[in-house]
């Protein structure tokens, strides 16, 4: 499928320059630092022990985050740059973890084992056209009584701007209306890459993704949503606060801009 094929080329050339991107901060990950934000490691809980699968990893930093918080780990992306560069960090930490290159509608194919943990966080869903079957995915990934964990962001986050008069304002459909045909200039850790790709991506509501869940076979055990976002540069209406939170500039109502769940196979 074409948006496949655009997407990934995306993601191909974006690892080179996130890798060396201060955002990303690999040179503190080797130091001992941990790419996890506090949603992320307050959602998890106690995970060592566990056998953990993370989807869409990237290049692997919150993969091997996890492993240092005692996890057993799987990562999976669908880029190729993405998964050997992973294990090339890997091996540098001298951390044990298994990296797989698939696609999440492809993991029942390429993955024998079945995991305590599947977990999944920010900028995921958006270039998933099918919520439906990343849930039947993820139910078969997961042992009975195992959990699967996502932190997003907040759909209504991408659905509001600012106007003129510094208000917040609905510009996108909150509601997911089809495909997103997007000419990217760079990315949200390097904007002055020189990258230009085109990208499809999707709009899914919380509905969406409950549903899509609860039709796999999953019991939802908790759900949360936050006034603020950990990580917002590329979102032009936030701003960061002296606490590392972003949320929208000189604007005295809260509105949700990232969520938690927490699912169990029964």
């Amino acid at each position: 499928m074409k948006y496949k094929n655009s997407n990934l080329e995306f993601w191909e050339a974006v690892v080179p320059e996130h890798v060396k991107s201060d955002y990303y901060d690999v040179k503190g990950f080797l130091k001992g630092k941990l790419s996890l934000d506090e949603i992320e490691i307050g959602q998890l809980g106690n995970i060592s022990g566990k056998t953990l699968l993370h989807l869409q990893c990237h290049f692997g930093l919150s993969t091997l985050s996890l492993a240092r918080l005692g996890a057993n780990v799987t990562g999976i992306d669908f880029s190729s740059s993405a998964i050997t560069e992973a294990k090339r960090l890997a091996k540098l930490c001298k951390i044990d973890a298994t990296f797989v290159r698939t696609n999440v509608y492809d993991l029942s194919e390429n993955l024998q084992e079945k995991f305590d943990v599947v977990f999944s966080s920010y900028g995921v869903l958006c270039w998933l056209p099918d919520l439906n079957e990343w849930a039947t995915q993820i139910a078969a990934c997961l042992n009975h009584g195992g959990t699967f964990h996502l932190i997003e962001s907040h759909p209504l986050m991408t659905a509001l701007t600012k106007n003129t008069a510094d208000e917040l304002i609905v510009e996108n459909s909150y509601f997911n209306e089809g495909v997103e045909v997007l000419q990217t200039q760079g990315s949200y850790a390097t904007a002055d890459s020189g990258i230009d790709e085109q990208v499809y991506e999707w709009t899914h509501s919380l509905a969406d993704v409950v549903t899509a869940l609860l039709k796999a076979g999953l019991r939802l055990e908790s759900f949360q949503e936050y006034p603020f976002a950990t990580e917002g540069g590329f979102v032009g209406y936030l701003r960061v606060e002296d606490s590392g939170q972003w949320t929208p500039a000189n604007h005295k109502f809260k509105v949700p801009l990232t969520y938690s769940l927490r699912a169990t196979k029964v």
